[in-house]
């Protein structure tokens, strides 16, 4: 919860999860809801930590979306952004996924144009900008109504 407090302005921008700012209720059922999903190995949610400290930075996942596709997701706190976990965290995943799911052959990661810092990540880890689309309802107050969809294959 602490990590969510420090950054809930940030997060407010691009994620809906965080706006209005989850109660500690609602992030105990959320994560219980991730654990099963993950103990159904149905999706994969992370957390990351600081090496040095042990602090939660952020998290990340590997989500399941049509056959033969994951997305990766993920966030980083405000105060930590720029070091380099949300790159470690996706290349991590985007690694799992072609070493430990046969059947992913493309791995896809999305955002809204706006989130300049998260659209930095995918170029260093080999995706390529696949398309762009148009969200019709602006989610959270950050989004521009407008997205990118990085991917990489299995055999680029």
């Amino acid at each position: 919860m602490r990590a969510i407090e420090l950054s809930q302005p940030e997060l407010a921008r691009w994620l809906p999860w965080a706006d209005p700012m989850p109660t500690a209720e609602a992030e105990q059922a959320f994560l219980r809801d991730r654990m099963a999903a993950f103990d159904a190995d149905e999706d994969w949610s992370y957390f990351l930590l600081e090496q040095d400290s042990g602090e939660l930075v952020g998290g990340a996942g590997l989500h399941p979306k049509t056959h033969g596709v994951v997305e990766i997701g993920y966030w980083v706190r405000s105060d930590r952004t720029g070091r380099g976990y949300a790159t470690t965290g996706a290349g991590a995943l985007t690694t799992a996924a072609f070493n430990y799911l046969p059947e992913v052959e493309r791995v896809i990661i999305r955002m809204d144009q706006g989130n300049r810092p998260s659209a930095a990540v995918p170029p260093k880890l080999g995706y390529r900008l696949d398309s762009e689309e148009t969200v019709r309802d602006n989610v959270t107050s950050g989004h521009t109504g407008k997205g990118w969809i990085w991917s990489r294959t299995r055999h680029a």
